[in-house]
């Protein structure tokens, strides 16, 4: 009894326990439910606070979304659906979610309402059957309010309208058509024994024929398992299928088996399947159906949203075939919405405004919205500047009041030549065709030429006027619009400037001459074309001689080359032979080397060369033989480094198709240098600059037969070859004094591109590519590296947005790589020092003048000149000379030394001031 009593207690005990344990249990889960909830809000607060500062953060938009909907925050989350809207085009995936959302909660006719803008504004993204099918179902909810069905119907059009064409899921919206309107049909019907009118015949008729029509329609557009379709149909209507529904089925049927194996590489293929769509494409298009063509431009666009060359292969088929303005106006905001970093799709924005007759206000906000997309290319901005600028010049009207827009268009051409300058330089306007066409206007319909001409002097003053091309440009201007004065002045001044295609000019400006001058014109002209020419033809044949010489060179190096190998293979052989004599006489090996060796020994002072004949001083000390100048080593040197070293003439005629190239490894060699660049463009010549011995000295020319070539090259620069960057930039001739060097890279803030530090010296660019491109679409990865090649640790990872590289820099800062922690963050450089006024040159003793731009004063002061060559001054007062006035003193002495007090001042030779100095 005791033993039961003791066991039941335990068990009470246990079970107390377990419900203490219990209730400890459901503690803990409510206190880990509360962190939860506070760390979600805390996340809730940060997106927020983020998306305020910066609108444009897609993954932030979508995080917060996520969040609240896990919350069930429904205002909150409302809230951030609508301002996700407003930035970006959402997915169908986010549209089906909101959707979802907010269908059961519309109840009054107001929410209805809502809902119904909701499903307006979803379609308008993109043609998603699954949205579509959303929207009819929630039409076919309101059906019992007034006009109902008829709304249930006109949704149900405008979805067969946009999706009905989709071939593999159109079928469905189809069906769902059909069983609404069968469903209205079996509404109708008569109740068995019942006795109908004539009216409600005629109503079950009408509405009969609408489901027969259906089918009919249904029928002639290839879907997939339309067999099934035509089988319902022929069940549906009890009897044989018309004639002529069979024939448009079977057409169909047709076209749906030549369509197939394109919707079957679709399903095959991994998204976004872009080359799929676009092969499927061209068949379309070569069946010339519209409807289908764009249903099709739909499907594709759904996967490759962010594809701007597919927006712009739809947006030109609308253009140029359709012709619709509504659809073509709002297929341009979609792409501008999706791609708005894209320069050719502004460009064709503006033109379709123009074309579609836009007021200036429309048309200059859009160009407005143009400019502050961020385009990344100098191209982009200048072609939109070009339609923008052409579309003013259209808008003035000469024959009334211009003034106006006349001042509009000349600003404009102003502000855009001065953008494009400011933030690209030259290559901003490669061409300077922005002030070309203002001049062209200016001379042409305002009759003002002096504006053209200073437009002109300004093009010339900002580094084209080497280019033949240009002054032609401005001289055939001249010529249609100036005067014979102005026009000699221009080829005059070309004549002196051009370095490139110097016989353009040469023969223009002789037959200008010979049209409009004098006998005495003509003459003068011919005489300065022909000296032109000669000195540049003497350079070009030097250069040709030069090079002739350093191939023959070459190859009679490499012919004494191979005779010295032949020499010691000779000589290789006779000392085996002489060892094989030494061998068959009966001398040992031993004996035989020592002969060898004394042989030579007393040969090779047989051919040393007599030293110098010695003399004595009057002291007795002997005293050697000065070597005379033809046998100074320091000469002999140089005349070697002359004969065997390689000069390169400049040829300024080739400058504009040919790059330098530097920092070579001293290994690379030609056929390395010309598969680095063959995919630039055609190349006639590589040339890698050597020394006396033939070695490469790290740099060397690459010329192209194309000047475009050269713009394809230069973007190589930096480009790691053999293991070291290359430097790759444009030939010019330094002695010209134009600036030829600028900073490659943006010195300001680059939103889009981080600058990432602490990377591990193995980690290569394809790594890097790796870890970054997970957080968005990549532009381009840059590691900085030594000239050498030899890694610094620091990279540059360049995203296509702004916000893709906000979200890598949250993603990845602090990441450890290996057993370093990076560190990211917006790439900002710090403001580069600008060169303060020069100072003026300070004299010193040897070599030139000293700067003293960032190291204060220079430390050779004083005034070095021997006091045997210095004469007093005149002055009254005894002053502690500078070291200019000391300068000038040593120059004084020098040329009193030199010269009579009546004859004229001549130079002192270094013999003079030896001699001065000896006294």
């Amino acid at each position: 009894m005791a033993e039961n009593m003791e066991e039941e207690n335990i068990n009470d005990r246990s079970k107390n326990e377990t419900e203490d344990d219990n209730e400890m249990d459901d503690g803990s889960d409510d206190s880990d439910s509360d962190d939860t909830a506070a760390q979600d809000e805390a996340r809730i607060r940060e997106l927020e606070k983020e998306i305020s500062k910066n609108p444009y953060l897609y993954d932030c938009h979508v995080e917060l979304i996520q969040k609240l909907r896990e919350l069930g925050e429904l205002d909150r989350l409302r809230a951030a659906r609508q301002a996700m809207q407003k930035c970006f085009p959402l997915s169908e995936e986010i549209w089906s979610q909101w959707l979802q959302d907010e269908i059961p909660l519309a109840q009054e006719k107001e929410d209805r309402e809502k809902v119904e803008a909701l499903f307006k504004l979803a379609i308008q993204d993109y043609v998603s059957v699954t949205v579509w099918l959303e929207y009819v179902q929630f039409a076919i909810g309101g059906m019992g309010e007034e006009g109902g069905i008829q709304h249930v119907r006109e949704v149900f059009e405008q979805a067969i309208t946009a999706v009905g064409l989709h071939v593999p899921m159109g079928a469905t919206v189809w069906e769902a058509y059909r069983e609404f309107e069968n469903a209205l049909l079996t509404g109708l019907m008569p109740q068995p024994g019942a006795v109908t009118t004539k009216e409600q015949e005629e109503a079950f008729s009408v509405q009969h024929r609408k489901v027969a029509n259906l089918f009919k329609r249904q029928l002639t557009i290839p879907l997939m398992d339309m067999e099934e379709t035509f089988t319902e149909y022929q069940e549906w209507l009890g009897g044989t299928v018309d004639r002529e529904v069979e024939k448009c089925y079977k057409r169909a049927l047709e076209q749906l088996g030549r369509v197939k194996p394109y919707e079957q590489q679709l399903l095959e293929s991994e998204a976004p399947r872009l080359a799929a769509y676009q092969a499927y494409l061209e068949f379309e298009l070569s069946e010339g159906d519209p409807a289908r063509v764009q249903c099709l431009f739909e499907r594709a666009i759904l996967d490759n949203c962010l594809v701007p060359d597919l927006w712009l292969q739809y947006t030109k088929y609308l253009d140029e075939k359709l012709k619709i303005r509504s659809i073509s106006m709002a297929a341009y905001d979609r792409a501008l919405r999706n791609c708005p970093w894209s320069g050719a799709l502004w460009r064709n924005y503006v033109l379709a405004l123009e074309r579609n007759a836009q007021p200036f206000d429309v048309v200059k906000g859009a160009m407005d919205k143009a400019l502050m997309a961020g385009f990344t290319e100098a191209s982009d901005y200048l072609q939109v500047w070009t339609v923008y600028i052409d579309y003013l010049r259209r808008r003035i009207d000469w024959t009334k009041d211009h003034e106006q827009d006349l001042e509009t268009f000349r600003l404009t051409v102003e502000r855009a030549a001065d953008h494009l300058y400011e933030n690209f330089g030259l290559d901003g306007d490669p061409e300077a065709s922005l002030r070309q066409h203002r001049a062209r206007i200016e001379a042409r319909h305002c009759g003002n030429m002096a504006g053209a001409r200073e437009l002109w002097n300004q093009v010339m003053q900002e580094g084209y006027g080497s280019q033949a091309s240009m002054w032609l440009s401005y001289y055939r201007l001249e010529r249609t619009f100036g005067d014979v004065k102005h026009c000699r002045r221009i080829l005059q001044r070309a004549l002196n400037s051009v370095t490139d295609w110097l016989e353009c000019i040469t023969q223009a400006y002789i037959d200008f001459e010979r049209e409009e001058g004098t006998l005495e014109d003509y003459e003068v002209a011919y005489s300065k074309c022909e000296a032109q020419l000669a000195r540049v033809n003497e350079r070009k044949a030097k250069a040709a001689e030069k090079e002739a010489a350093l191939k023959e060179q070459q190859k009679q190096k490499k012919k004494q080359q191979q005779q010295k190998e032949h020499k010691k293979g000779d000589k290789a052989g006779g000392d085996k032979g002489e060892q094989a004599g030494a061998q068959q006489t009966g001398l040992g090996a031993g004996k035989w080397s020592a002969a060898v060796t004394g042989a030579r020994s007393m040969e090779d002072k047989g051919r040393k060369r007599k030293l110098p004949e010695e003399s004595t001083d009057r002291d007795g000390f002997k005293m050697p033989k000065a070597p005379s100048v033809e046998e100074s080593p320091a000469k002999k040197a140089k005349e070697d480094l002359t004969d065997h070293g390689e000069s390169i003439q400049h040829d300024p005629s080739k400058d504009n198709v040919t790059i330098f190239v530097s920092n070579l490894d001293y290994s690379t060699t030609e056929d390395a240098l010309r598969e680095a660049f063959q995919q630039c463009g055609e190349i006639t010549e590589v040339r890698l600059v050597k020394n006396y011995k033939g070695l490469s000295k790290g740099f060397g020319y690459v010329q192209f037969t194309d000047a475009k070539a050269v713009l394809s090259a230069l973007k190589l620069d930096r480009h790691p070859i053999d293991g070291r960057p290359m430097f790759v930039s444009r030939c010019e001739d330094r002695s010209s004094g134009r600036k030829t060097h600028q900073f490659k890279y943006a010195t300001a803030m680059e939103k889009n591109k981080l600058f990432v530090k602490n990377l591990p010296f193995t980690c290569t660019a394809e790594a890097l590519e790796t870890i970054f491109k997970e957080h968005g679409k990549l532009k381009d990865v840059r590691l900085v590296t030594y000239r050498s090649g030899a890694p610094k640790g620091l990279a540059y990872v360049e995203y296509e947005t702004e916000e893709m590289a906000t979200h890598a820099i949250l993603k990845t800062d602090g990441l450890q790589i290996g057993d370093h922690v990076i560190s990211v963050a917006i790439s900002n450089p710090p403001q580069r020092k600008q060169p303060a006024a020069l100072a003026p040159p300070v004299p010193s003793l040897g070599g030139g003048k000293k700067d003293t731009e960032f190291h204060g004063k220079a430390r050779t002061q004083v005034a070095l000149v021997p006091r045997a060559v210095q004469r007093p001054g005149s002055g009254a007062t005894s002053q502690k000379p500078s070291a200019t006035s000391s300068s000038s003193s040593a120059a004084a002495a020098a040329g009193s030394g030199a010269q009579d007090s009546s004859g004229p001042k001549a130079k002192m030779s270094n013999d003079d001031f030896r001699k001065l100095l000896l006294k």
